[in-house]
Formats: C-alpha cells, structure tokens, sequence
C-alpha cells in the first residue's frame, strides 16, 4: 500500500468519522431542542401552580379576615354570656342548703298539719 492510498485511506476513515459524529449532534440537538420544549413547558406550569398559590393565599387572608370579624366576636358574646349565667347560677353548695331547708320546711308544714287536724277533731 502506497503512502497515498494510506492517506486516501486515513481520510476515508475520517470522513466516516466525520460522518458519525454529525450524525451523533444531529442527534443531540434533537435532544437538546425536546428538553427545551420540556423546559419551557415546566416553566409554564410553574406559572400556573403560581397563580393557584397566589390565588390560594389570597382566599386564605380573606378566611381569615372574615373569621376574624364574624367568628371571633361571636364567640366572645358566647363566653360573655356564659359567664353571665354561671355568675347568675346559684352555686352547687347553695342549691344544696336550700334543698336541704325545703326539706326540713316540708316535715315542719306536715307536722303543724297533723297537729293542727288533731286539735280541729279534740274541739
């Protein structure tokens, strides 16, 4: 083999090469050109999912705001008026005497009755 068909040969073997690496960035911008689209496809979503929290956060503060002025005042009368009750209850100890005293009144009541009805017979 001469030194010109190995040169000849050297180059076809480069052109091949050539050849395949062409074809190998073909390849790669093809890549590279879907994971763009990708890309900015994930970037529109994320401005989507943006818009939604945005959007979310904003009905939160109204929630809140609204609980806040209607709930919250609402239950403080609650509470006002529990605790007026309990202070207008009379405690457990108390109801527990006058009982107790009806009781006793009641045994006193019918005792002056029987004695009363044993004088009206005696007269």
């Amino acid at each position: 083999m001469t030194n010109e068909e190995k040169i000849l040969s050297l180059l076809e073997k480069l052109d091949n090469r050539v050849d395949q690496l062409d074809a190998r960035q073909a390849r790669t911008e093809t890549l590279l050109e879907k994971h763009s689209e990708m890309l900015e496809k994930h970037g529109e979503m994320l401005d989507r999912l943006d818009r939604r929290m945005d959007q979310l956060d904003e009905r939160q503060t109204k929630t809140e705001i609204i609980l806040e002025n209607t709930l919250v005042p609402r239950l403080d009368a609650l509470a006002e008026g529990q605790k007026a009750l309990m202070e207008a209850l009379a405690p457990k100890s108390r109801v527990e005497a006058l009982e107790e005293e009806v009781d006793l009144l009641k045994t006193v009541v019918r005792s002056l009755s029987r004695d009363m009805a044993e004088l009206k017979k005696a007269q």
